[in-house]
Formats: structure tokens, C-alpha cells, sequence
């Protein structure tokens, strides 16, 4: 017994922890990773609209499912530590061990133990697989810096033939992470190269191809692309596949069409119908067939089977109507849909969410400025012209409310109509769905109770409710001339609540109108705000400076005094570009010298600032608030003028321009005091001065 201590080295003790560390937990270990690595690649739902990832990023909420397995795993690998350490599997136990934390996400504990393995081990071939793995690690914790470290401290290593394969690919997927596919493929090359025939290697050799594709080498991804096939490829790869060849070698006419539709025929293809359906979108909007784009966008939506292919449809949607057809309300409802179907994990979602967020703002401020344009319209009618008008709009509404309800009542008759089909299969219909019967039971309820109200104890004849008391008295069933002039009654008094309602909205609709000086005052505030913020959408959210410089243009027109002005000109200037005679530019330096906007058109957004500069200048603001103390004005203000100009950019900035204001509010130049007030809360809203310039410019206002 005590021979086969795990503390000793000879020939017993590690023949016995050799046999009792692979048979009682390794051989268990790799065949529950193995397990849960392919239930989680039966999970994971490729979005075959983009390029694949060569090695999808880690999901923990995506990997609950197999957390059972990797548990286990990592019962076991841990067992192998702590009773069999003088085994030769404890290394890989290890491997394992910290292979299964990388899946389940606990990418801290899966280093350290990768760290461990590359200190303490004597195997080179365990060490080097240790830091492949090790890298991968650290590409998921997106630290990208510590990732090239070690993949270059493996690369001056000779590679062992079975760690080539792991490393190309690890390799490969972390240029691809980088955004550098000419790179990521040579790697994914090579990978494919060690990898035998397999699912994996179609999958690798179908990434390959779309690679190739997106660096404009189409003969390469056709090379890739038709020895899938051979590769032992799932159905949804090889099916994918034909689609990309097909895409490639086609000219997206009427061939391509009838292609698509053969498949849509094809019995095997029922449950890929959605996919089908997405691919002859994307083939028609390449086309610019958008309609009918959309329209397939749409089937391929309402035919997914999981949820990512419903929002890449709805995403598709979504970029047609942004990009190609301006229509933003629609765009905007398209992206909401997309996030509501999409994993909020997933790389596009976030960016998804600023355009859906953007488009929000957009269709907001653009509604205001339809609104505002059209009341500020109608204050020019005269009271006659005025009310018709008014009328006129109310009907237009009425109408469209009518014809709303009419469709919904369609849709809601269609809906019962299919539950009536659904339940005559069962011989008797549901009471409610049963007319005839429905109209005998209400007559029999009528002849024995009475009418009755929908009211909570509706048997009792004497109710108290506080100290009210309701009688409810038995009733027969009223008469045909009676039941006829109840109706009439009830449409009468529908009739009146109906013309109190239009009243109503019509005294609401002519009070926005901006009749008055004061109305109007505020009506062209609002018009001015929405100008400036759909300006600002279309420069730096949709980068559409034609139709920004459309909308500023407006703005400086119509409120040359408009309080948008430096930055606006700012925006003028830079999108004016180098060649142009460019008159915001100066227009802006002239009005507003001392602005940030200024600084930053003068010096070229500031450029980098370095240590000695930084150093510089805060010598030069200590200097400046001295003579401020010393009660020095006039040259002082001067002076940290020219400190903003020279030292922008530094951590001083904020510093300089407060003691600007400081300066200037010891003269009399009240309208330069106000600019620069509102000046620094534009420029520096993360200043912690912030707060006392605000207050500032309050009591100013006061």
C-alpha cells in the first residue's frame, strides 16, 4: 500500500495511479467534453448571411444546456490533481479541465490553470499545447495584447505535428477577431491542411471560401467551396454551400430565380424554406429588386425555424428601407424587430441597437418638425379657412381610425372563422362560437332574470356600495317597438359622444396652433431643436453629409442667431472639406474665436499632446490663476485666451477656460460672458466644473 503512494516515482506507485487516473476518470472526462462539445455545436445556430466565426466566442447562457457535462469533467480532471499527481495523464487532465472552464466561461480560472501547466510541466509538447490554449483564453476575455504575446512566444518554438492544427486555427481565428481576413485565411489554410475529413473541416473549408470572397478572390472560394462536399458536411453546410456556389456563378437573373425555386420544391428542403427565402432576397436586392427583396425577406421570416434567422431577416429589412429607400419610420420598426429576435450577445447587436436607437431620435424630431411646419401653416389661414381645414384633418382621421377597425374586424372574424373550422371537427361547436344557440340561451336568461348589468352579484336584488343603494328589479323581455327605441337611443347618444369627442380633439388641435407671438416663439424653438438634431443624425449616425448639410443650411437660414450656431458652422466646416473655399470655417473663427469648435477647426483636432506639453501647461494655468488672485485682468484675459489656443487638448483645458469665464465676468462684456458660459457646457459636459458653470449661467438668466 504504501508503494503506491501518489508522492513516489517508482515503477508500482506509477503504474497504478497511470491505470486508476485514465480508467477511473480520463477516458469518462474526454468522452463528456467530447459530448458536450458537440451538443453545444448542434446549439449554436450559424448565421450564414455573414461570415462565420472560425471559433464562435464562448456563451455561457448559450452553454447551460451542457453545464452538466463540464461539471462532471471538471469533477473528474480535478480528481486526477488531487489523488494521482505523480500520474503521466495529469497534464492532460489539466488540459481538460481548463478547456471546460473556457466553455462555461469562467475564462479567469481556465488561465490560471493554463499558467500552471506551462510553469510546472516537463512535456514540451504539454507546455506549447498549454499556451495554444492559453491564447485562446485570453482572445476571449477580448485582451488581444496578451494574446499576441504568447502567440508569438509559441511561434519561437518548433511545433509539435499535433499541435499544429490547433494552433493555425486558434491562429486563424484570432486574426479574423482583429478584423484581418487576408491574414486569418492563409492560417486557416494551413489548419485545414492537418485537419482529417470531418464536419469540422467542411465547416473550416465553407469559412475559408467566404473569406476568399470577401478579399474579392472568387475563384479561390469556389475551390474551397465544392470540396465541402467531400468533407463529410451536415446537410445545413452542404445546402448552404450549393447556395453560395449558385450565388457565385450565376448572374442573378430569371436562372437564378428558377434555381431557387426547384429548391423550394425539393421535399428534403421543407424545413430550410427560410433559408431558401433569404437567399433570393439577398439575390433580388443585389439586383435592386427591392420590393420583391422584401418581399422574401419577409417569407424567410415568417418561415424561421429559430429565432436568429427571424432577426437577420428582419435586420435585411431593415437596411433596405435605411440605405436604399430613406423610408426611416419603417426602417426603425424593422430593427426593433431584429433586437427583439436576435441574442443580445451576439457581435452585430450592439451596433444593431445604436441604429435602431438613432432611427428612434431621427423619426421623433422628424415628426416634430412635420408638426410644427404644418401648424405654423395653418396660423397663416384666416378663422374660416382655418376651420375648415381643421375639419377637414378630423375627417381624414375618422376615416383612417374607420378604416383601421374595419381591417382589425376582418383579421378578428378570420381568426374565430378558423377556430369555428378547427372546432366543428369536434362535432359540437363552443357556446360562444354557436350563434343560433348563443341567441336561445340570451333569450332564456332574459325570461328568467331579466335584463341585468355585468356587475359583480348580479343575483342580488339590494346592493349597497357605501351608501348608495342599487334595486335591481326583475324585468321581461322587452317588446320588438321597445328593443327598437332603446337601439335608437343608444345610437343617439353614440352620436353625441362622438360630436363631444370631435369637439374635443378640434379646441385641442386649434390651441397648438401658433397664433401668438408667444406660441410662435415657441414653436420655432422646438422647429430649431429638431433641425439641429436631424442635422446631427445625418453627419455622424447615418453619415449622410449631402442631406446634413441640406438640414444646417435650413437651420442657419432661417435662426441666424440660433444657439446651435458655433456648432453647426462646425460641422459646415469640416464637412466643406480642405479644397473648398471654406466660409463656415471662417465665418466660425470670426464669430465665436474663443469657442472649442474654433480651437479644434485651428489646430486640427488638437493632434497629441505629449508629456512635455502637458507639463507646459500647467505651468502656464498656475501662473495665470496667480495673476487672477493678484487681481490682474485685462492681461490675464488675454494671456489665457491665447493659453486655449495654444494648449488644446491638454488636462488643463477645462482649467483655462473656467478662468476665462472667471475673467470675463469681471468686465462689462456680458454677451461674451453668456457665449462662453454655454461655450464650456457644450465642450466639456464631463468636467467637474460643470456643475458650477451651469449654476452660473442660471443666475445670469435670473
Amino acid at each position: 500500500m504504501t508503494a503506491c503512494s501518489q508522492f513516489k516515482h517508482g515503477i508500482t506507485s506509477t503504474t497504478w495511479h497511470n491505470i486508476n487516473a485514465k480508467y477511473n476518470a480520463l477516458i469518462d472526462a474526454r468522452y463528456l467534453y467530447e459530448l458536450a462539445n458537440d451538443r453545444l455545436d448542434s446549439i449554436i445556430v450559424d448565421d450564414y448571411s455573414t461570415i462565420l466565426p472560425i471559433i464562435p466566442k464562448v456563451d455561457s447562457n448559450l452553454a447551460k444546456p451542457v453545464f452538466p457535462e463540464l461539471k462532471e469533467v471538471i469533477r473528474l480532471t480535478s480528481l486526477i490533481a488531487e489523488r494521482h499527481s505523480n500520474s503521466k495523464h495529469l497534464e492532460e487532465a489539466y488540459m481538460l479541465l481548463g478547456s471546460s472552464r473556457i466553455l462555461k466561461e469562467e475564462l479567469l480560472s481556465a488561465i490560471e490553470v493554463f499558467k500552471y501547466i506551462n510553469s510546472t510541466s516537463d512535456n514540451a509538447f504539454d507546455k506549447q499545447r498549454a499556451l495554444i490554449l492559453l491564447m485562446r483564453a485570453y482572445m476571449e476575455t477580448r485582451d488581444f495584447n496578451a494574446a499576441e504575446d504568447v502567440r508569438k512566444q509559441i511561434t519561437a518554438t518548433t511545433l509539435f505535428k499535433k499541435n499544429k492544427e490547433l494552433f493555425f486555427e486558434t491562429s486563424a481565428a484570432y486574426y479574423q477577431r482583429l478584423g484581418e481576413p487576408a491574414v486569418a485565411v492563409v492560417f486557416l489554410d494551413e489548419a485545414l491542411k492537418e485537419m482529417p475529413k470531418s464536419a469540422h473541416k467542411a465547416r473550416g473549408l465553407y469559412i475559408a471560401g467566404q473569406l476568399y470572397q470577401s478579399l474579392g478572390k472568387r475563384s479561390e472560394a469556389r475551390e474551397r467551396w465544392l470540396k465541402v462536399r467531400k468533407a463529410k458536411p451536415s446537410y445545413d453546410l452542404e445546402f448552404n454551400t450549393g447556395i453560395a456556389l449558385l450565388l457565385l456563378s450565376n448572374d442573378l437573373g430569371a436562372n437564378t430565380v428558377a434555381s431557387f425555386n426547384k429548391m423550394l420544391d425539393d421535399r428534403k428542403n421543407v424545413d430550410l424554406k427560410d433559408k431558401i427565402y433569404y437567399n433570393m432576397g439577398a439575390a433580388q436586392a443585389e439586383q435592386r429588386d427591392y420590393k420583391a427583396a422584401i418581399e422574401n425577406y419577409k417569407k424567410s421570416a415568417s418561415f424561421a425555424t429559430n429565432q436568429t434567422q427571424k432577426g437577420i431577416a428582419y435586420r435585411e429589412i431593415a437596411e433596405i428601407y435605411l440605405d436604399e429607400l430613406k423610408d426611416y419610420e419603417k426602417s426603425k420598426v424593422y430593427y426593433d424587430s431584429t433586437l427583439a429576435a436576435l441574442n443580445p450577445r451576439s457581435d452585430e447587436f450592439d451596433a444593431i441597437a445604436k441604429k435602431s436607437e438613432a432611427l428612434r431620435d431621427f423619426v421623433k424630431y422628424k415628426r416634430i418638425l412635420a408638426k410644427e411646419d404644418s401648424l405654423q401653416k395653418l396660423a397663416l389661414l384666416n378663422p374660416l379657412e382655418l376651420e375648415e381645414m381643421v375639419d377637414r384633418q378630423l375627417e381624414r382621421e375618422a376615416a383612417e381610425l374607420q378604416k383601421i377597425e374595419v381591417e382589425t374586424k376582418k383579421l378578428s372574424e378570420a381568426a374565430r372563422q378558423k377556430n369555428v373550422n378547427q372546432n366543428n371537427s369536434a362535432k359540437d361547436l363552443w357556446l360562444f362560437y354557436d350563434q343560433l344557440a348563443l341567441t336561445r340561451s340570451r333569450a332564456e336568461f332574459i325570461r328568467e332574470w331579466g335584463t341585468r348589468p355585468l356587475e359583480d352579484n348580479w343575483r342580488r336584488k339590494n346592493k349597497e356600495i357605501g351608501s348608495i343603494s342599487l334595486q335591481v328589479v326583475k324585468e321581461t323581455a322587452l317588446t320588438t317597438e321597445e328593443e327598437e327605441a332603446k337601439k335608437n337611443e343608444e345610437a343617439l347618444a353614440m352620436q353625441e359622444m362622438k360630436k363631444a369627442e370631435l369637439k374635443k380633439k378640434k379646441e385641442a388641435l386649434l390651441a397648438e396652433i401658433p397664433n401668438t407671438p408667444g406660441k410662435l416663439k415657441q414653436s420655432n424653438l422646438r422647429r430649431e431643436n429638431a433641425l439641429y438634431q436631424i442635422g446631427k443624425i445625418y453627419r455622424l449616425q447615418f453619415n449622410e453629409p449631402e442631406n446634413a448639410k441640406k438640414v444646417f443650411n435650413e437651420l442657419l437660414t432661417n435662426y441666424p442667431k440660433s444657439e446651435y450656431e458655433q456648432e453647426v458652422l462646425y460641422f459646415m466646416a469640416i464637412m466643406a472639406g480642405a479644397d473648398e473655399q471654406n466660409q463656415y470655417r471662417e465665418e466660425l473663427i470670426m464669430k465665436y474665436p474663443m469657442s472649442n469648435f474654433a480651437r479644434q477647426i485651428k489646430k486640427g483636432n488638437a493632434g497629441v499632446v505629449d508629456a512635455g506639453m502637458q507639463s507646459e501647461a500647467e505651468k502656464v494655468y498656475e501662473n495665470l490663476y496667480a495673476q487672477y488672485k493678484a487681481g490682474e485682468v485685462t492681461n490675464t484675459l488675454a494671456q489665457t485666451e491665447q493659453a486655449l489656443q495654444t494648449y488644446t487638448g491638454t488636462a488643463v483645458e477645462d482649467k483655462l477656460a473656467m478662468l476665462r469665464i472667471m475673467l470675463l465676468a469681471k468686465t462689462s462684456q456680458v454677451d461674451v460672458y453668456r457665449i462662453a458660459l454655454m461655450d464650456f457646457i457644450q465642450s466639456y459636459p464631463k468636467s467637474n466644473l460643470g456643475e458650477r458653470v451651469s449654476g452660473m449661467l442660471k443666475a445670469l438668466k435670473n
